[in-house]
């Protein structure tokens, strides 16, 4: 991995990519969501969110708490856009740190909740930020962090060519310092940061043809293979024709795509 903690977002935030991520949205907020029943929060809790894209979960957070919640979110794309959001509830002004999570002067020892969905697996030097974001809480403060275990990302039938589609998908996370299997590994990087592990949840998508889950990670890898094809193993005949095997799998009503699974991390700050 990289050592510097900064990195270039991957996909972007092109119309494209925005559009993509509400998709996303719309299908993995109500997971989000039960997180959020899960921990308690409630108003007056003073909360940081890492990263919030599109802003969904954000303005959930707002809801929740009665009140603003600072950000940490680098794109000047998705920072404008959450200023309209907000300026619409009626709940105040967000603090924003427009920057790196590594560069952000976040204050010690004020949240109690920082909440976290798939920033970690772009970042270089993860342990780094674990800490940084274990000083930020309060003691009895919460950290959660919703992340890949990417293993059982799985067609069937299995073509040919999908172990070398994984080997590139983990190579261009790797390549600015990231782990597309972030999530397995935070637990013991919670430890090592002082914060108590006390719950590890999963969820794992899956659909046909026509679904939800079909649509979403079809428009994510469909969008993304010639790009994959800068990562040996995966060639572009490869990306050829695992896009044509792709197409007529989503005209077999069997077919079957299972997504990555979605993994909670909840640690706590021993008060």
């Amino acid at each position: 991995m990289k050592r510097s903690g900064r990195y270039t977002y991957l996909l972007g935030d092109t119309p494209r990519e925005r559009a993509r991520l509400a998709f996303q949205a719309k299908l993995w907020d109500p997971v989000s969501h039960a997180l959020f029943d899960r921990i308690g929060v409630r108003r007056g809790w003073k909360v940081l969110e890492i990263g919030p894209g599109q802003g969904s979960l954000h303005l959930e957070l707002r809801k929740r708490v009665k009140g603003p919640v600072d950000v940490v979110e680098r794109s000047p794309v998705f920072a404008g856009r959450l200023a309209r959001l907000c300026r619409r509830d009626g709940f105040g002004p967000d603090h924003v740190w427009q920057a790196d999570l590594i560069d952000a002067p976040l204050p010690r020892a004020t949240y109690d909740l920082i909440f976290i969905r798939w920033v970690f697996l772009f970042l270089p030097n993860p342990e780094t930020h674990v800490k940084k974001l274990a000083r930020a809480l309060k003691p009895g403060g919460v950290l959660a962090i919703q992340d890949y275990h990417r293993e059982t990302l799985a067609m069937v039938p299995r073509p040919e060519e999908w172990t070398r589609l994984v080997l590139a998908d983990l190579a261009f996370f790797a390549s600015q310092g990231g782990h597309a299997s972030i999530g397995g590994y935070l637990p013991e990087m919670y430890r090592r940061a002082g914060l108590t592990v006390e719950d590890i949840g999963l969820t794992v998508k899956s659909g046909r043809p026509g679904s939800a889950v079909w649509t979403w990670l079809s428009t994510y890898f469909l969008g993304v293979l010639d790009r994959y094809t800068d990562f040996a193993p995966f060639t572009k005949l490869d990306a050829a024709r695992l896009r044509r095997q792709w197409l007529a799998a989503s005209r077999q009503k069997t077919s079957l795509l299972i997504g990555p699974a979605l993994l909670d991390i909840i640690g706590r700050k021993p008060r």
